[in-house]
């Protein structure tokens, strides 16, 4: 019962979007109307620019951190559940949160921020070398959506081989994070994606 508790608030908590507020304030229209139409980090320094698109990241950032001190609180009160279990519904229901958030008709980013951040808590070693991975790609290719795409692959094939506890879950999130991307994958392939800069 304390697993689904912990999945609800975590989605909850993580369905906070702050691209989505912050763009009507500062552009005065919602973000997914503008730009690539993604409610993160990216479209958000490509409309709003560089200082709001570092806030919006950061924001992100601290709302699935907020989802983790409040799981790892519930679990040392109650202390009925493994925490590896507890990690795992927060991861899903994180991921699940920041994509398709129920307070803004399920339309919501693509949920690269929140794995990057839920997973350090989970793997922090393989996500220190996909995120590695993925700079390196990003900065050859001017590219986000290849690098994030890619270093999620490479973090999933790493779970896999490591056979670690979290497998299913990360499985889940990651099948989540590619098919808000299926659009950037496409245009990947036919050469066509937008560049950063």
């Amino acid at each position: 019962m304390l697993n689904v508790f912990i999945f609800i608030f975590s989605y909850l908590i993580c369905s906070i979007n702050p691209a989505i507020i912050l763009s009507k304030r500062i552009i005065g229209t919602d973000i997914r109307k503008v730009g690539s139409g993604n409610a993160g980090t990216t479209n958000a320094i490509r409309t709003m620019g560089k200082g709001w698109g570092v806030l919006v990241f950061l924001l992100d950032a601290f709302k699935v951190v907020v989802a983790y001190w409040v799981m790892l609180l519930l679990v040392k009160i109650f202390g009925k559940e493994a925490l590896t279990s507890a990690k795992s519904f927060y991861l899903v229901g994180a991921i699940l949160g920041h994509c398709f958030p129920v307070y803004y008709g399920f339309k919501g980013g693509k949920g690269v921020v929140a794995m990057l951040i839920s997973c350090s808590f989970i793997a922090p070693k393989p996500v220190a070398v996909c995120l590695i991975v993925a700079l390196i790609i990003i900065v050859i290719s001017r590219t986000v959506s290849l690098g994030s795409v890619s270093a999620i692959v490479l973090f999933d094939i790493m779970i896999v081989i490591m056979e670690t506890e979290y497998t299913i879950a990360v499985i889940i999130a990651s099948a989540v994070i590619l098919y808000k991307h299926r659009s950037n994958i496409k245009r990947i392939i036919n050469r066509e994606e937008n560049r950063l800069f």
